[in-house]
Parts: C-alpha cells; structure tokens; sequence
C-alpha cells in the first residue's frame, strides 16, 4: 500500500504533540481535517495508531513502531523535495495552487501574462481543496497559491489581487431568493453551512462569526467542496456565504445568489514563502501588477 508523505506528517505531528489541536495548529490545519488524515491512515493500515478520550491521547503499540518508519519516510520525501527544488532553480517552471475560483477572472489575465512575458516558462496548475489551504506551499510542493484571506501562517509572503462583495448563498425557494441584495441581518438567524477543512479563522469568516451583535452562530452541516455546498444549499440544509465570481463558475438551478450589502469583502491573495527568490516568482508578480493595472483602467 501506498501512504503519501504527507498523511504521515500528519501523523508524526499528532504522535509528537499528542494532542490533536496542537498539531493542526503545527500543520496549519483544522482539527477535523487532521483527524480525517488520520482516521484514514487507520483505516487503510487496519489497525489503530492511537488511544482517544475525551482528555488525552496516547499512542498504541503500533503506533510507537510506526514512528521511526514514518520519520524516514518523511526524511526521504523532503531530501527529494530539496533535490526538487535545485533542478528547478536551474530550469525555468512555476508550480501555482488555487482554491475553487481563484482570483476570479483576474486568475487568467494574470496567467495570460505571464505566459506572455516569458512563453518558455513552464506554468503548472493545482487545484486545492478548502482543507489544504497552505499546507502544500509549506510543504514546498507548490511555489505560489492562491488564497482567500483570512488564513494564519508565519513566513509567507502576500500580495492582495483583489476583493469582491459576499453573497448569500440561498435556496431557490427561500422567502430572500428573488431580493436584487439583502441585508446580513436578515439571514443571520439561519442555519450556516460551514467548511469541513481550513483553518477555523476561515470558517469564520464565511459564516461571519463573530455577528454584528458579538454572538456566535453554531455551524450546521460541513461541506467540502463547492458542488457539495451547493447541493447542500439546493435541499434546504441551510444557507452560507460565498464570494460573487462564484456563480460565473458554479450554477445550480436550486440555488440562487443574492448580494449582502452589509458584510465586509472576500480578500484574494496570493502567497509565497519569503525564503523562495527564484526569479520565476518575481516574474508572476510583475504579471499580477500588470493585470491589476488593467483591471482598474
């Protein structure tokens, strides 16, 4: 069986904190994520690695075993990494990530030109899922990513592209469907859907916690992906927010989308690490100015 580096840092995280929280916080990721890697790799092992309770976590005998393995594989899988990125150095290619519907429209003018300014730059595209986020540019599988603010990293490079209003996210039926805008206050006793992955400042800011009066809402349903929130939102689940390029991509004929007014906007930004200065990089930042400049002509 095949177990990806990355499952077992993971697990290596947990097995050094032992506590579930701590290490989603050394990994930058949710809680929930975290545990689903590693459910998963208990699952695909057939055998459990820890020893859960509601107030510690301990490591079984087979998880002791399985550090040393583990280390080495990680040990390996970053050495490859390092060796990686030296051929890079030398060759001309960029490795972008990008969440759902990255910076909008800005995403292909950006990508026009650079390819434009440099043809012989070979420009790989990733798409990520909303419990990645930053996890595979710390990782330094990919050089830049596209992501929507807020998100919590140390040593990471930002450059804002855009923001865009928020817009409800509302089932065809709903009584605010055929609103041309909505005031928040009008949706705020709903049921929120919420993201499965990401960190929680990100969930938040989706659902708009904390709400204008300083009280929390309690998430309903957790979604993944965009075609499950939307078929979430279709069958009456709850409602959500999301960004207004959103429905240029994604339709639904259950679901409709109406502007808040009210609300502050979606930031696009596109990260870095500040140790990475290849000249590769400097290059998709003149193209993100350039496109700026564009955009606002």
């Amino acid at each position: 069986m095949y177990v990806a580096p990355q499952t077992l840092r993971c697990f290596l995280a947990v097995a050094d904190e032992l506590h579930f929280g701590r290490a989603a916080a050394v990994l930058h990721m949710t809680g929930p994520a975290l545990s689903q890697q590693v459910s998963r790799l208990e699952k695909d092992l057939r055998f459990p690695l820890f020893e859960r309770t509601s107030r510690h976590v301990e490591l079984t005998e087979a998880g002791r075993a399985l550090i040393p393995q583990a280390r080495a594989v990680v040990a390996a899988s970053e050495t490859i990494l390092r060796w990686r990125q030296a051929v890079r150095a030398g060759g001309r290619s960029l490795d972008i990530g990008f969440m759902a519907t990255g910076a909008g429209l800005l995403t292909t003018a950006v990508l026009d030109r650079l390819r434009r300014a440099a043809p012989d730059l070979d420009v790989r595209l990733h798409h990520l899922e909303w419990s990645e986020q930053l996890a595979p540019l710390l990782a330094g599988d990919l050089d830049a990513v596209f992501v929507r603010e807020p998100f919590p990293a140390d040593g990471i490079r930002r450059i804002p592209l855009l923001s865009e209003q928020r817009v409800a996210v509302l089932s065809h039926d709903h009584p605010l469907a055929d609103r041309e805008s909505i005031r928040f206050a009008e949706i705020a006793a709903e049921t929120f859907l919420c993201s499965s992955g990401g960190p929680p400042e990100w969930t938040d800011f989706w659902m708009v916690n904390p709400r204008p009066d300083g009280t929390r809402a309690e998430p309903g349903m957790a979604v993944s992906t965009v075609e499950e929130l939307l078929e979430a939102v279709a069958s009456g689940a709850g409602v959500t927010t999301t960004p207004e390029s959103l429905p240029t991509y994604y339709r639904h004929p259950r679901v409709r989308f109406v502007p808040i007014d009210d609300i502050s906007p979606s930031v696009v930004t596109l990260c870095t690490l500040d140790a990475n200065r290849r000249p590769e990089l400097g290059m998709l930042e003149e193209a993100i100015r350039d496109a700026r400049d564009m955009s606002r002509a």
